[in-house]
Order: structure tokens, then sequence, then C-alpha cells
């Protein structure tokens, strides 16, 4: 199944002050981890940015998100360490574009501007944590909106559908 999530900030120290329901960093990343380890080898999550940090202890992260089954594609964000670029990282995550389609649909780590959505239904997107963007075609997949948990993508086409657009909608555009 694919699962769809953003706004990890792993090893982000300061990330506790915006998620106050964590006292610690090391419990805030404890419980992202146990939603992951959830997931099976048949699975695929895609993250949408601000996944890792970087800090003290990047390669420990690394390890443990190495031990994953599931396989990660990421989109890179604003607060992701370059060493995921430059780096050996764990072997099932795989870099994706900064910002593509699939399945008709734009997905980035940020929301892009309306008159970009092109033809495409939507967007799926992270980044903005508790702002809201009042606009049906965007759904924010980030921890902050969905009570720590990850969306499916059956999930993700029910909103959508919920909202009044036609998911099957196709157009002429390369795919993912």
């Amino acid at each position: 199944m694919n699962y769809w999530t953003s706004d990890w900030h792993l090893g982000h120290k300061v990330i506790t002050k915006y998620r106050p329901q964590f006292q610690t960093i090391e419990e805030h990343d404890n419980a992202i981890f146990a939603e992951a380890e959830k997931l099976t080898k048949r699975d695929i999550l895609f993250v949408l940015g601000d996944f890792l940090f970087d800090c003290d202890n990047f390669e420990n992260y690394l390890i443990r998100i190495s031990k994953l089954k599931c396989r990660i594609k990421l989109v890179m964000g604003n607060h992701d360490s370059l060493k995921l670029y430059t780096q050996q990282i764990a072997k099932n995550i795989e870099i994706q574009l900064p910002l593509f389609s699939y399945k008709n649909f734009w997905v980035s780590h940020c929301p892009i501007h309306p008159d970009e959505l092109r033809g495409r239904i939507a967007q799926i997107h992270g980044h903005l944590h508790h702002a809201i963007l009042d606009d049906i075609r965007y759904y924010d997949v980030g921890l902050d909106k969905n009570n720590f948990k990850f969306i499916t993508w059956e999930e993700i086409k029910e909103i959508f559908k919920n909202r009044g657009l036609d998911i099957n909608q196709k157009n002429n555009f390369l795919e993912m």
C-alpha cells in the first residue's frame, strides 16, 4: 500500500517547541518511528520533505531508517540535511524530484501556485504545519495536520472526491 506523510523533522531539537505533546526530541522521533515500523516490505512511504535535520546523530538516524521494512520515496524539504544528497543513504530511500506528477496530482514539499496546477487534479504537499490553505485542490499530508498518522492513497483520493473533484480526470502529461 502507498502511504503519504511529511514534516517529520527528525533530529530537529527545536521542533518540540511547536509540538508540545512531546517533552523531548527522543520522544518525538520515537513516536514517528513507531508509526513507520508498522509498515511492511510491500509498502511505499512517500515523505514530502523535512525528513531529517542535519544533527549530531545523523548517522544513527540513517541506521534506524535503514531498518524500516518499507521503501521510502523522499522529496527533499527546506529543513532536510544536504547530506541526504551527498552521502550514501539508507538503501530503502529513493530521492524524488522536488516536484513530480503522481496519478494526475502534483506532489512536492511546498504548495505550488494555483496557476501552476495546469490540468492536474490537485496537489499533495506538506510544509504548512498548522497553517491552513483554503483551496479544495490542495491536501497537506504533514504529521501536524493528520494526528501524527500516515495517510493512505485511498484516503487521499476519498478526501478529494468528497471535495467534489473528479479524481479520474485524465491528461496528456507524463506520469511517474
